[in-house]
């Protein structure tokens, strides 16, 4: 942890101890992919990789607990966010001792002043993550878009700036495509799950379009039943799904060298889990058991090559500094 903070320039004990809390965080969720795919980035590049999660997936904590009623999740999540905000802007001092939720949020408010996010980019994922406590459902393709937009692609631009892309336009649309190919693939693997927490991310037209309507994938799912309709449906969106996968693939080489292996490992682990739904297939309900340890099996021995060429890239090429330190920062 030590020599990841001093190799981010991060000098401050505040923002160190703040820093530290994401990880810290991210640990104790125990995400297989967080400990993956943070190990193919540059030591100093991995705090504000924690960061960007870390804060992230509190947030959407705050909203999705379904042992607290809407209304008490809305409140805690309005106060937490306008703290956020009005502490980031520097209208609030940060609280001394801090919790663990100003905690994440101070160093993800490091990150943005950082890095130089947008505002706006922050305010929209905030606004757009926060319907999730009323929307259930997405009318059209285009409404669905506007949700992965907001929550998804926002989280995946402010990663791709840690990447030192040469072509920053070019790279925040590969990266955004990368956002839309993995949603739409974790959608479908997520389908019946979604669906008991009375959520459904396949677009009513596209429903509409196999003619399905809403009850019957519920039922399906219910009963774990893979219908003729349904099985079009799910090869329609997975083919959409490759087609932005096809488009992200572009990102890798848009990025310093030095950090090429983690778009690369995001867009091949997503293409693979299309091609198994596909040889399943396009059953969600019923996965092949010897295909997902078929599919484990390759996933780790293609991240530890991919680390091995991490290492190896940051011997070859020098990582770039951050960008100068903000005020609090020294």
């Amino acid at each position: 942890m030590k020599q990841n903070l001093d190799a981010a320039g991060l000098r401050d004990p505040g923002l160190r101890t703040a820093y530290a809390a994401c990880e810290t965080f991210l640990r104790r969720r125990n995400s297989a992919a967080y400990p993956a795919a943070r190990s193919l980035l540059p030591p100093g590049r991995r705090p504000y990789w924690d960061a960007i999660l870390a804060f992230t997936t509190y947030v959407d904590d705050l909203l999705d607990d379904p042992a607290v009623p809407v209304e008490e999740r809305a409140a805690s999540y309005d106060g937490y966010t306008r703290r956020f905000r009005l502490r980031a802007e520097g209208r609030e001092p940060w609280p001394d001792p801090p919790d663990e939720g100003a905690l994440l949020a101070r160093a993800f408010a490091d990150f943005t002043a950082t890095w130089r996010i947008p505002g706006a980019s922050v305010h929209l994922f905030l606004d757009t993550i926060r319907t999730d406590l009323h929307v259930t459902q997405y009318p059209t393709f285009d409404d669905l878009s506007r949700y992965i937009t907001g929550v998804c692609v926002q989280g995946s631009q402010w990663g791709g700036v840690l990447f030192n892309p040469r072509d920053e336009r070019a790279a925040a649309a590969a990266a955004s495509a990368m956002s839309f190919g993995l949603q739409l693939t974790d959608y479908l693997d997520d389908l019946r799950e979604d669906l008991a927490d009375g959520r459904l991310y396949l677009p009513l037209e596209d429903l509409d379009r196999f003619g399905l309507c809403r009850a019957e994938v519920e039922r399906a799912a219910e009963t774990a039943t893979m219908t003729p309709r349904l099985r079009e449906l799910v090869r329609f969106q997975l083919h959409r799904a490759r087609a932005y996968l096809d488009e992200a693939a572009r990102w890798r080489p848009l990025v310093h060298p030095s950090m090429r292996e983690l778009p690369r490992q995001y867009v091949a682990l997503a293409r693979a889990e299309t091609d198994r739904i596909a040889r399943d297939d396009y059953d969600v309900f019923h996965p092949s058991r010897r295909r997902r340890a078929t599919a484990a099996v390759r996933a780790a021995a293609a991240l530890g090559a991919a680390r091995v060429r991490a290492r190896a890239s940051r011997l070859s090429h020098a990582v770039p500094v951050p960008p100068t330190a903000t005020g609090e920062r020294s």
